[in-house]
C-alpha cells in the first residue's frame, strides 16, 4: 500500500497513527505529497495526487489492488479490516458513535482553522472580518467542548480510538505549529490528558514539524 501524506497534515497523521497502533505501518509506503496553493493564489497545485484524488488532498491511500481511497475516516475504516488488532473505529455501537462524534467535532475545528489560514493568504483589504470572527468563534467553541468533556476521557495509556487520536492530533498541532496563536491558551484538564497521550510511540513517531 502507498499513503500520500504531508508530515504536518493532522488528517494524514490520524491514518499514520492508526496504522502504527494496529501494527500494520510497515506494510504502508509513505509518499510525500505536493499539495497546497500556487504562489500568491488559492489555486490548488497540480500534481500526481490530483490525478488520483480530485480534491488533491491528503491522506490518499493506494491499496495493493491499486484502488484509491481518500478521507482519513474512510481510510481508517479500510485499515481496520487488515490484521487482528483491535479496530481504531470501535465495534461496540455506543463506543463507535462516541468516537466518531469526537472525530467529527475535531474535524470541524481543524476545517475552521484551515479556512482561517486561507483568509490569511488574502491581501488584507480583501479579508472578511465577520467570516474570520465566525471561524475564530467556531474553533473556540470546539476547544471549550473538548476541555469540558476531557474530564470524562479515559486514560490514553490503553487502547485508543479514532476520537482520541483526532483530539491528540489537533492539540499537538496547536501547541507545535500554532504556538503563538490565540487558540493556544491553557486548558488544564485537556492539556494534562493530551500530555499523557503525546507519550505514546505512535504520537512520537508522527510528531509534526515545528513550522
Amino acid at each position: 500500500m502507498k499513503l500520500y501524506y504531508t508530515d504536518w497534515s493532522p488528517y494524514a497523521r490520524k491514518v499514520r497513527i492508526a496504522a502504527i497502533e494496529r501494527g500494520i505501518h510497515s506494510s504502508i509506503e509513505l509518499v510525500p505529497a505536493t499539495i497546497g496553493f500556487a504562489e500568491g493564489t488559492l489555486k490548488t497545485v497540480e500534481s500526481k495526487l490530483t490525478t488520483l484524488n480530485p480534491s488533491g488532498r491528503v491522506p490518499t491511500l493506494i491499496t495493493d489492488e491499486e484502488n484509491v481511497i481518500f478521507d482519513s475516516t474512510v481510510i481508517i475504516h479500510f485499515l481496520d479490516g487488515i490484521g487482528n488488532a483491535n479496530p481504531i473505529i470501535p465495534s461496540d455501537y455506543e463506543k463507535r458513535i462516541k468516537a466518531l462524534r469526537l472525530n467529527a467535532l475535531v474535524d470541524e475545528v481543524i476545517d475552521a482553522m484551515r479556512h482561517l489560514s486561507f483568509e490569511g493568504r488574502r491581501s488584507e483589504e480583501f479579508r472578511l472580518p465577520d467570516y474570520i470572527d465566525a471561524l475564530n468563534a467556531k474553533v473556540n467553541r470546539g476547544l471549550s467542548i473538548l476541555e469540558d468533556e476531557s474530564r470524562e476521557f479515559e486514560s490514553p495509556s490503553g487502547d485508543i480510538d479514532i476520537g482520541v487520536i483526532s483530539v491528540g492530533c489537533l492539540m499537538q498541532s496547536i501547541k507545535i505549529r500554532h504556538a503563538n496563536s490565540i487558540f493556544n491558551s491553557e486548558r488544564k484538564n485537556l492539556d494534562a490528558w493530551a500530555d499523557e497521550l503525546f507519550l505514546r510511540e505512535s504520537m512520537e513517531k508522527t510528531k509534526p514539524p515545528l513550522s
